[in-house]
């Protein structure tokens, strides 16, 4: 009976070390969630162009479709500047300003393939013109 009780004894210990020893199935720390794939192999978001107002006064400037021309512009004055271009399908005005706590500096939408005249608006009144080529990436 004795060998019996350690027998018994011996097997409840096992299971009882076994088990502290077996790893866990769930992470101690959640897993951080897996980043979403591309539906297009190869295909990645573009950065804008940025430029500050300065750079644009008389010149081309390439754009990539389906990006943006980000206008540099002294903080706080954001909002007071703006734009026309003279074909909005090829890119169009997009205004700064704040919105629910974030700033947006005032640019141009790349929206198709093509050259349009473009015109930004200082908020001191001083106008420069500009020509933006949207490129195909």
């Amino acid at each position: 009976m004795i060998r019996s009780s350690f027998a018994v004894a011996a097997v409840i210990a096992v299971a009882l070390i076994a088990s502290g020893c077996t790893a866990t199935t769930e992470p101690a720390v959640p897993a951080a969630p897996a980043p979403a794939s591309s539906t297009t192999p190869g295909l990645q978001a573009l950065p804008p162009t940025i430029v500050s107002p300065g750079q644009l006064d008389g010149t081309d400037i390439a754009v990539v479709i389906g990006t943006a021309l980000v206008i540099a512009v002294e903080d706080g004055t954001e909002d007071q500047w703006h734009g026309t271009t003279a074909d909005v399908a090829i890119a169009e005005f997009s205004a700064g300003g704040s919105d629910e706590g974030a700033t947006f500096r005032p640019g141009f939408v790349a929206r198709g393939v093509g050259s349009t005249t473009a015109t930004l608006t200082a908020p001191d009144g001083r106008e420069i013109r500009f020509t933006i080529d949207v490129v195909a990436p």
